[in-house]
């Protein structure tokens, strides 16, 4: 087994997530049909270019300048997850920005322990939800909805105007 840390990160650790490996092989995906989620098979990959977290690191630099936190799981030296969450997104919403574990440690419990992690940061800056909107595929939705998210139809929640093909989920915090 992994031997795990969880820690809180700066603006330059973020620099690490060269080191998550984010390829998957999908076979199920999620869209919105209504109010509800609709489940169906499909064969994507998803690579693990790193022009994808160069696109990121920018965005995420920012918003730890702002209201958001930042969170990796450390194996060794190595940042096997990371976490980020923006806070005050609306009154009493926190959003989720960032969750990923990279593939070599995926279904270890990385994800879960950051997600508490998220979950307490939240509720400490007074949030009664979170909302995210994540990528529709089997696993990523499927953890959310592992976590107690539901699917939040017509969200008017997010922040970020391209997230058209994402699903929107929201949870209620319990104090």
């Amino acid at each position: 087994m992994f031997e795990i840390e969880i820690t809180k990160l700066s603006s330059s650790d973020l620099e690490q997530v060269y080191q998550i490996d984010r390829s998957e092989s999908v076979d199920k995906m999620y869209r919105p049909s209504g109010d509800e989620l609709e489940a169906y098979d499909d064969s994507v990959e998803v690579s693990s270019d790193p022009a994808f977290w160069k696109n990121l690191l920018n965005w995420w630099k920012d918003e730890l300048k702002g209201n958001a936190d930042a969170f990796g799981a450390f194996d060794g030296e190595t940042l096997t997850g990371i976490a980020m969450i923006k806070h005050g997104i609306r009154d009493g919403v926190d959003q989720i920005i960032a969750m990923y574990v990279s593939a070599e440690y995926r279904l270890s419990g990385i994800a879960r322990s950051l997600y508490f992690e998220l979950e307490d940061s939240a509720k400490a800056a007074g949030a009664k939800q979170l909302f995210v909107s994540t990528e529709p595929t089997g696993s990523a939705v499927g953890f959310y909805l592992s976590q107690g998210f539901q699917f939040d139809a017509g969200s008017s929640c997010s922040i970020d105007e391209n997230e058209e093909h994402e699903i929107p989920m929201v949870k209620r915090l319990k104090s």
